[in-house]
């Protein structure tokens, strides 16, 4: 996979319009965006190149200046853009009512996506003053749900 083209150009890209961006713990955002594709290959090792691609530019409309055009224009294919736009948080709703609206599309590609990063978020490697009372509130259930929604989704 990471030799592959497809790979390459989506890496490129995030890093581009990721750059100089840091994590809460003052990590190059990039790693983040490496770290929820790998963990999407390592929990659904039969994901889609379309999965994959969106894994690292899931935060790109949310958290760039990038756009769904910009983002064709940079030759990401629209069933990518499609599952970036769903997973990104465009108003101010509770983080679980989100996740619940995204569990009722039953779209797996979005809901594998959403799940590797919320694990990543969650990773107690991954340092963040409120992690323990966040474990509790956002990111477990919100596992449970999307977790839940993969189980009744159909391919």
């Amino acid at each position: 996979m990471l030799d592959e083209p497809w790979y390459q150009n989506a890496l490129a890209l995030a890093t581009t319009l990721h750059a100089g961006q840091l994590d809460k713990a003052g990590q190059p955002y990039i790693e983040h965006l490496k770290r929820v594709a790998h963990i999407l290959v390592e929990q659904f090792p039969n994901a889609t190149p379309t999965e994959v691609q969106a894994a690292l530019l899931h935060d790109s409309l949310e958290d760039t200046e990038a756009t769904p055009e910009s983002l064709t224009l940079s030759g990401i294919a629209p069933e990518v853009i499609a599952v970036v736009q769903h997973l990104t948080r465009t108003d101010k709703r509770p983080y679980l009512t989100w996740i619940e609206q995204l569990a009722a599309t039953g779209d797996v590609g979005v809901l594998r996506v959403k799940l590797a990063d919320n694990l990543h978020n969650s990773d107690p490697r991954r340092e963040h003053p409120k992690r323990e009372q966040m474990m509790r509130t956002k990111y477990e259930p919100a596992q449970e749900i999307l977790r839940r929604a993969l189980a009744n989704a159909k391919p």
